[in-house]
């Protein structure tokens, strides 16, 4: 018996059920109305890895799963929220949508009986399954929920102050135009880069111009000549390495063969820009709308802190029969 209770597994039971006994009596606890409880049901939590694996193409982690929950938990909160302040009721589309349904369900009803039929649909809780209608509630308490305050607007003062704070990370980015001559390795093959350091040697010997040494090379779909292109533009149409390498090197030399993925290319940079920072003008609306969007945020989030706090979030678990790696069970928001 004592070597029992020094055993994990042991533990581990003993932790599970009274962890479940504390969930059955906090749902049968009827000093709490069920309009202040919140439950993810497991048929909920499995979509939700389901979705999760086939999006991601592997398990989600338990902090993933406590993310997803948290999600869902606030989603409800603000959902119920909306219906208990009347957003039901003064939104047109929601209860022609409600009517909609309640005329295909009654087929002898007519569009004259459409407040009658408004107040059964909301009776048989139409609106509960619908998920048009929970999205477009949902939307609108964020959007409530996230009004600023006449305190909130952003000054012209704060907008300057963020331009100076930030304004290395406002500056363009450098560019540069390039010449490059393309060596085909699918039709190459073995010799690519043979041929490529042969063709250099070729070209640092010549007094020709750039421009003209792409006739040396093979043909390449995007063209040989590039103008003010980024390091971010040359990596999204080459590669991560064809940037970084072509960005560190010289200004009119052509470089050593530079892998891409299509092939090998020698490179010779014709032309440097730096990039500037640009006006306050020309930016200050970015800024005000990123402080704005902000304090958006900030706002819905300190909403959520206080809807949560009036709810008795049901704690959850994850079937470990549908997932074994899945011994977890989520917490309580707040």
């Amino acid at each position: 018996m004592r070597s029992l209770l020094r055993q994990p597994l042991f533990h581990f039971l003993v932790l599970g059920s009274l962890l479940l006994a504390g969930r059955e009596m906090l749902i049968q606890d009827a000093s709490i109305p069920a309009s202040l409880r919140i439950a993810i049901e497991q048929e909920r939590l499995e979509e939700l890895r389901q979705t999760f694996l086939d999006q991601a193409g592997r398990r989600p982690t338990p902090a993933e799963i406590d993310r997803m929950v948290e999600a869902e938990v606030d989603e409800e909160i603000l959902f119920r929220e909306a219906v208990a302040r009347g957003l039901l009721d003064r939104d047109g589309g929601v209860q022609t949508r409600l009517i909609q349904k309640m005329l295909f369900l009654e087929g002898g009803a007519e569009i004259a009986d459409a407040p009658d039929l408004l107040a059964r649909a909301v009776e048989l809780e139409l609106h509960e399954e619908d998920v048009v209608v929970r999205r477009i509630l949902v939307q609108k308490m964020r959007l409530l929920g996230s009004l600023l305050g006449a305190d909130q607007q952003v000054t012209p003062e704060e907008i300057e102050a963020i331009y100076e704070r930030e304004r290395e990370t406002l500056r363009a980015p450098d560019r540069l135009s390039l010449v490059h001559v393309f060596l085909n390795g699918d039709r190459r093959g073995p010799r690519t880069e043979t041929d490529a350091l042969a063709l250099r040697a070729r070209l640092l010997q010549e007094t020709r111009p750039a421009e003209s040494g792409p006739a040396f090379g093979d043909p390449f779909p995007l063209g040989h000549r590039l103008a003010r292109r980024s390091q971010h533009d040359l990596e999204r149409a080459f590669g991560a390495h064809f940037g970084a390498a072509v960005f560190t090197a010289a200004t009119g030399q052509w470089t050593e063969p530079i892998e891409s993925a299509y092939g090998l290319h020698l490179v010779q940079v014709t032309e440097r820009e730096a990039g500037e920072v640009p006006p306050l003008p020309s930016v200050a609306d970015r800024l005000r709308l990123q402080l704005e969007e902000k304090r958006r945020e900030a706002n819905l989030e300190a909403l959520l802190h206080e809807l949560r706090a009036r709810y008795v979030i049901v704690p959850t678990r994850l079937s470990t029969t549908a997932d074994p790696t899945a011994q977890y069970t989520t917490q309580e928001p707040g």
